[in-house]
């Protein structure tokens, strides 16, 4: 089946956790609206159409993340039947746009080194030292970057940085993952990546 990706405000997509309940505690929302701050669009959520209503199903947190940024508007993949007379009448009365999702694939496909924001969110902040050990790892994963820079932010505690990423590289994944793990094992615990709990440090609070 066809997938039908819509462009749709922020303000016609429901939340409703007695049937669609968020179920991905992976994520922590004050960290992933910090890291979604960085780029436009957001990921997609996906959304079902009933009675001319659009409810999130997946993706709960990128709407509220969305919202908490003040975005207009979120990428929705429709999980209903895209010929249904209900989908038909929401796109026809919701402001939806609907997008080119076969274009939009093979671009990101195209672009195998885009450049991309990294956040990270520590146990506590940093001392001098661990956060010089930590910019050296970020060194050894992106060594291909001549003009990276972190920043460093105490009241997160947080280290953001940018910088091209071979996103499609499983050999660079596996060393991303090996330095900073080693990192959170050797210096300070690392909450989350992205907005996501850092593998091996699920049980840290994150407030």
């Amino acid at each position: 089946m066809a997938i039908l990706l819509v462009q749709v405000p922020v303000g016609v997509v429901s939340i409703d956790e007695a049937r669609f309940p968020d179920r991905d505690e992976s994520q922590i929302l004050e960290h992933l609206v910090q890291y979604c701050g960085k780029f436009e669009p957001l990921p997609a959520i996906t959304v079902a159409i009933e009675r001319n209503t659009a409810t999130v199903v997946r993706g709960h947190k990128y709407l509220l993340a969305a919202r908490e940024l003040g975005r207009p508007s979120v990428r929705a993949v429709v999980a209903s039947p895209p010929s249904s007379a209900e989908v038909k009448r929401f796109l026809s009365s919701s402001g939806a746009t609907v997008l080119d999702w076969e274009a939009i694939k093979a671009e990101e496909e195209h672009d195998r080194r885009p450049t991309g924001w990294h956040v990270f969110f520590f146990g506590r902040p940093l001392s001098d030292e661990e956060k010089l050990a930590f910019d050296d790892g970020v060194g050894s994963v992106f060594a291909e970057s001549t003009s990276l820079h972190v920043q460093h932010d105490d009241s997160g505690p947080l280290a953001e940085f940018e910088a091209p990423t071979p996103v499609t590289d499983l050999e660079w994944m596996a060393k991303h993952l090996a330095v900073f793990t080693r990192f959170a094992r050797q210096h300070a615990p690392i909450v989350s990546y992205q907005g996501r709990r850092f593998p091996g440090c699920e049980s840290i609070d994150a407030r």
